[in-house]
């Protein structure tokens, strides 16, 4: 029995060779040739993208790829028709094919080994040698058949499939539009804010520093804070494309401020990482067009020192207090244009990505006398700077003498698109996290998570594609907001966090603390909006220890009904990076609840406040789409309630269903954004049930929470009402 499969398998596998000879003989060269010149292209265009753009570079790379390739096969075939007697030249080229197909589809979907990029570049290498195979078949050895023809015509409609799929811009989707049809009401507007939606009355003017610019200015030694290593590839391009040491960094950068302006406060922004050959850091001229028009000086700093560098960002940080140092000169400067424009006492400074985490490294530095890592360099800054704004920030790159960056008593406004593919996730919540109030003074943090919202659209030279080409193929930018609706709304939440912080200008504040009082004066889309001001009492934060019966608050205590899960955790960022806080974690069937007791709490003038966020992704794989709600229950030491829902309050949607990449619609796949809300109820705002409850003595707090669910709640407590 065993013979005679054996020689039925032997007859069929020569049938086979024979078709296969008929139909695709003498086609190896064609392949071999075609992979090399495939990956040879894929690996060019991303030298290219990272060290020369342009058509220039992009041929240089390519042709250079390509001759190593050829140079490499060359060898490999000879070692092996030496060992093997057959050089495999087809095999080794589809091997390399599929390896360099992988690794870009592996970059591109932001994932690793995972099957589906196995199987993509699988089907993407396969159409490209079915489509050389039967092509060369056809053309070059004039082998008309049933197969070949059929063969060419299955490997074109795929390759063209691909080719569709691969180089447009994607798949709208379009869950932003289900979650806005979940708001109840029209879009609230405010009236103050109007004039902040258009440009301000100042016409702007703009002024260059640096060397060889209108306003001369000198360097400075940044080697104590860090390298270039030129035993990397990248260190020694950095080394060679700028004609700078690092000992000798230019102070470089560009000033918008308004014709006539004296005295005004100032916003300086600094860019992150990026390629060298990009001028970073004139990608805001938006902001800095739009804020001078208001009557602020903005100055975006030149860092292109510090890019295609790692362990940087304490030299990021010394670099921008050494430009505010440099500005303030020219403020005092007799016939400098800059002179008298700028408010010394009214300071604020913003980054973008690693810009974004180095401002609060900056900030730190700014109130030291010597740096944390090595005594003997000595600070002297120590300027008035009042707020930190964040966008789309990494985190905790650099630590300070390998501690996190805890600041004290300052404003921050964080932003960050939920579609960012280089930050990819809400990193600056950790930063967020590690801001805290003494109780002295007016402060105020709050971040905002941003549906459509990317990485690179906060800057204007950065674009829509977050990943270099040739990874940039499988992102999906077609459900991205436009950049201009991205960059309007970072320069209405940027203004109006300057006008409250620097300014003192309070008209428009429940934009930072209640987006959606303002939904219909900003872009459409998503908005999870988080918040803490420095009168913040908690009673419940969840630090305080492991006892699920305890509270932060002196005699409070704690209990859970009607639950299947109930623990306070460390909160994660999708499950990647530690947020720094614990919260809260409830899971419940058709009702659960959770109840703190107090020893008669004084809640009069008050708002109670609570971070809240959706967990449940269930809901959202089903299609139950429906606002995170509950009724939240006072109850005084004479047994009165008095009652709120969440709902009427804020909007707390359900957890966000993020695609960033083609594959994501391909394999109907998503990525679960997470991002905490924070709801504010005042007190004079329960409504009773009977008798009036007495603010002054309440006794009980009562979460009920309808329908199953599961939610994360967080920094429960009071804060003065507005």
């Amino acid at each position: 029995m065993n013979n005679v499969l054996t020689r039925r398998f032997g007859a069929a596998s020569r049938a086979l060779g024979r078709w296969f000879a008929r139909s695709f003989s003498g086609t190896e060269t064609a392949l071999c040739q075609m992979a090399l010149f495939i990956s040879a292209a894929l690996v060019g265009l991303e030298l290219n993208a990272t060290y020369w753009p342009g058509l220039p570079g992009g041929m240089l790379f390519i042709l250079g790829a390509l001759a190593a390739m050829e140079l490499v096969l060359l060898l490999a075939r000879w070692a092996l028709r030496k060992a093997l007697g057959h050089g495999l030249g087809w095999l080794m080229g589809l091997a390399l094919l599929y390896y360099v197909i992988v690794r870009n589809v592996r970059r591109g979907a932001g994932e690793g080994w995972s099957w589906r990029v196995y199987l993509f570049a699988a089907v993407v290498t396969a159409a490209l040698w079915l489509l050389t195979a039967a092509g060369w078949s056809l053309v070059r050895h004039r082998r008309l058949t049933p197969t070949t023809a059929l063969t060419f015509l299955a490997g074109a409609a795929l390759t063209a499939a691909l080719g569709v799929f691969l180089f447009t811009d994607g798949f709208d989707d379009h869950y932003v539009q289900r979650y806005f049809s979940l708001m109840e009401g029209p879009p609230g507007t405010l009236a103050a804010l109007e004039p902040s939606l258009d440009e301000g009355p100042y016409d702007v003017l703009t002024v260059d520093y640096g060397p060889e610019e209108a306003l001369e200015a000198g360097t400075v030694s940044l080697t104590s804070y860090m390298s270039r290593d030129t035993d990397e590839i990248s260190g020694l391009y950095v080394d060679s494309y700028l004609d700078y040491s690092l000992s000798r960094v230019p102070l470089r950068g560009r000033v918008w401020y308004p014709d006539g302006g004296e005295n005004c406060p100032v916003l300086f922004i600094a860019h992150g990482n990026h390629e060298i050959t990009t001028e970073s850091y004139l990608g805001y001229a938006y902001l800095g067009e739009y804020l001078a028009s208001h009557g602020y000086v903005v100055v975006s700093v030149d860092q292109n020192a510090c890019n295609m560098l790692s362990g940087e960002n304490d030299g990021r940080a010394v670099l921008l207090l050494e430009n505010i140092g440099l500005l303030l000169g020219y403020n005092e400067e007799v016939g400098n244009p800059l002179e008298g424009v700028l408010d010394e006492d009214s300071i604020a400074i913003a980054g973008h990505s690693r810009g974004g985490e180095m401002v609060a490294t900056a900030y730190l530095f700014n109130g030291y006398d010597n740096y944390p890592e090595n005594g003997n360099i000595d600070f002297d800054y120590h300027y008035n700077i009042r707020s930190i704004i964040a966008i789309a920030p990494t985190v905790d790159q650099y630590k300070p003498a390998d501690h996190s960056v805890e600041l004290e008593d300052v404003n921050y406004l964080l932003l960050h698109g939920a579609c960012d593919r280089d930050v990819t996730n809400f990193q600056g919540m950790a930063q967020y996290e590690h801001i805290t109030y003494t109780g002295q003074g007016d402060y105020l943090k709050t971040a905002l998570y941003i549906a459509g919202a990317n990485h690179g659209q906060f800057n204007s030279l950065w674009g829509a594609y977050d990943q270099r080409g040739p990874f940039s193929s499988l992102l999906n930018v077609e459900s991205l907001l436009s950049e201009a609706d991205q960059q309007e709304i970072a320069k209405i939440f940027v203004k109006v966090f300057l006008d409250v912080t620097l300014r003192g200008d309070q008209s428009c504040r429940s934009l930072l603390t209640d987006w959606d009082s303002c939904a219909g004066q900003l872009p459409p889309t998503v908005y999870v909006q988080c918040y803490e001001t420095s009168s913040f009492v908690p009673i419940a934060d969840f630090e305080e220890d492991s006892d699920l019966t305890t509270a932060s608050m002196a005699g409070v205590t704690a209990e859970a009904a009607g639950v299947s899960l109930w623990t306070e955790e460390q909160i994660d960022i999708d499950g990647d990076t530690d947020q720094g806080t614990h919260a809260l974690r409830l899971r419940w069937g058709s009702k659960g609840t959770y109840t703190l007791s107090l020893p008669g709490l004084d809640m009069t003038g008050a708002a109670l406040v609570f971070d809240l966020c959706d967990l449940n992704s269930g809901a959202v794989e089903r299609g139950d789409l429906r606002l995170l709600d509950g009724t939240v229950t006072l109850t005084d030491a004479a047994g009165h309630t008095a009652s709120a829902r969440v709902s009427d309050f804020a909007a707390v949607f359900p957890i966000l269903p993020v695609r960033t990449d083609k594959l994501d619609f391909l394999f109907d796949t998503c990525t679960y954004k997470k991002a905490f809300a924070t709801v504010s109820i005042p007190a004079d705002a329960f409504v009773s049930e009977g008798e009036a409850v007495d603010l002054g003595a309440v006794t009980e707090i009562r979460f009920t929470f309808d329908s199953s669910g599961e939610a994360a709640v967080d920094n429960i407590g009071l804060e003065a009402a507005r």
